[in-house]
């Protein structure tokens, strides 16, 4: 067997270059910390050519796992939807490193092990979702979204770790990552360090290929899938089960399709530039990309550890200092967003306390506010201990889909969406993760997101609705979520 490879690369502030040369590999998977701007944006992961890869579909109703490792694929029917995050944590149990190569590894926040795109549908909990005869052209989007993979997953034995907190680039690759992949990592990093490359140094990620015929473009504009009547009409739905007390909260949201040509990663590069967040991520599952500028964190695990932040409450920001602060105060003293957020971190207590030990959760922060390049959010922080033996991947399926996406309670909340949201959600909602070698274990909540699917691209924006929502308000901070992403992906390259 090979020996471990740890290497220290030139450290750039900004990843870009990393991405663009990363990210065109089969497989890419490049979390990005949006430069560290937050306190969660540590560091960015970068890897691609899982050695072992998992995608969960739906064909004809039934779940099927398709299991590849490199050009061999088998297919594997699924009695239990929610076995695609046992077969995630098996993936675990493959080459394994040694404790000593574990070690080497310990100051990286990642040593190897699985990452995964998790569909909000993934955990097999989420009720089925009527035909919509009201709303034009769903059923054909909503065949299009089925066709996606629910869950990707991949064992991934090298990786690119930036600590941008101590100036670092690291680089390792594992005694048992295959020689064909250790052969093409070492030429793609040589490549870019090369007198043709263009190298890790500090210049202007926007002077970065242009003028290539892989440029992103999208065909006109996005398009929304509920007209202002549509929503209005949901959201009156909606608020007459809460009336009802069929539940306290829920999340409605919009989604947007556009059609587009090109290499979605173009796009994402085109996104991160202008937008920056703490979980933001490319993934490429084979056959679609997922481009997301998540400001969530979901669940993470780090020595039994366990944190969740959900976000409830936001204000779009503004370049003028003093209408900005009053909107950050606004949200600040916000009954009702406050409300909504502890609704949300009473949802969540309870779902870590059915798994974590007894009398170990607690509320570390409550409504504190966290400023964002386009918007301002309440984001509470929830902790617990996760008892010895219980895997990472037994309290993500336990905790799915995260309750600040949905509403309260859970299930009824739940119910409520597949009946009112005109298409599948997809990735919007899921989870973007890692888990390593060493069961430490982050992810995020897939807002923010965009998936490029078949020449379609989809896009969700939304919010939680309670008793005193207001229609054109809940409305338009759907559209104010996600009007930035939109406009950067459909702005034409440089001529």
């Amino acid at each position: 067997m090979a020996e471990l490879i740890l290497q220290t690369l030139p450290y750039q502030r900004d990843s870009h270059d990393l991405i663009h040369c990363i990210g065109a590999l089969p497989g890419a998977v490049c979390l990005d910390s949006g430069l560290g701007q937050q306190p969660e944006s540590r560091y960015d992961i970068l890897t691609a050519l899982p050695s072992k890869q998992l995608r969960l579909h739906k064909i004809d109703d039934a779940n099927v796992i398709e299991h590849r490792q490199g050009a061999k694929a088998c297919w594997q029917p699924l009695s239990d939807q929610s076995c695609i995050f046992t077969a995630a944590d098996s993936l675990l149990q493959h080459d394994r490193p040694s404790d000593s190569v574990i070690a080497e590894l310990s100051d990286l926040p990642f040593c190897g092990g699985v990452l995964a795109c998790f569909g909000y549908d993934a955990a097999g909990n989420t009720p089925c979702r009527d035909e919509r005869s009201d709303v034009d052209d769903c059923h054909e989007l909503g065949e299009v979204l089925s066709q996606a993979p629910t869950a990707s997953c991949g064992l991934y034995q090298w990786a690119v770790v930036v600590d941008h907190e101590c100036g670092t680039t690291s680089l390792f690759v594992l005694p048992a990552c295959p020689d064909v992949i250790r052969r093409q990592v070492m030429q793609t990093l040589c490549e870019l360090n090369g007198p043709d490359g263009p190298g890790l140094h500090d210049k202007n990620p926007h002077d970065t290929d242009k003028h290539t015929d892989q440029d992103f473009i999208l065909h006109g504009a996005f398009q929304p899938q509920l007209t202002a009547d549509q929503y209005s009409a949901a959201f009156d739905r909606l608020k007459a089960y809460i009336v009802a007390g069929d539940c306290y909260q829920a999340n409605l949201a919009i989604p947007f399709v556009g059609r587009f040509c090109g290499e979605p990663l173009q796009a994402y590069l085109r996104l991160r530039q202008g937008s920056r967040s703490p979980f933001s991520a490319f993934f490429d599952t084979g056959d679609a990309q997922v481009l997301s500028l998540s400001p969530e964190r979901f669940v993470s695990v780090n020595e039994r550890e366990v944190v969740t932040q959900p976000i409830k409450g936001t204000r779009k920001r503004s370049l003028d200092p003093k209408i900005d602060k009053q909107r950050s105060d606004e949200l600040q003293n916000s009954e009702k967003d406050r409300a909504e957020n502890l609704m949300i971190v009473d949802l969540l207590r309870n779902d870590l306390g059915s798994l974590c030990e007894t009398g170990s959760v607690q509320t570390r922060e409550l409504f504190k506010l966290h400023s964002f390049s386009q918007v301002h959010h309440l984001i509470s922080t929830i902790t617990g201990i996760l008892p010895k033996g219980v895997s990472a991947f037994a309290l993500l399926k336990r905790c799915f889909p995260g309750g600040s996406i949905t509403g309260a309670p859970k299930i009824r909340a739940m119910q409520i969406i597949a009946e009112l949201e005109p298409l599948p959600r997809s990735v919007y909602c899921g989870s973007v993760m890692y888990c390593d070698y060493r069961g430490r274990m982050d992810s995020s909540i897939s807002i923010r997101t965009l998936l490029c699917y078949q020449g379609h691209i989809f896009c969700w924006g939304g919010g939680g609705i309670v008793s005193d929502s207001e229609m054109a308000r809940e409305y338009q901070e759907a559209y104010d979520k996600v009007s930035a992403l939109m406009a950067l992906v459909s702005a034409q390259p440089d001529s």
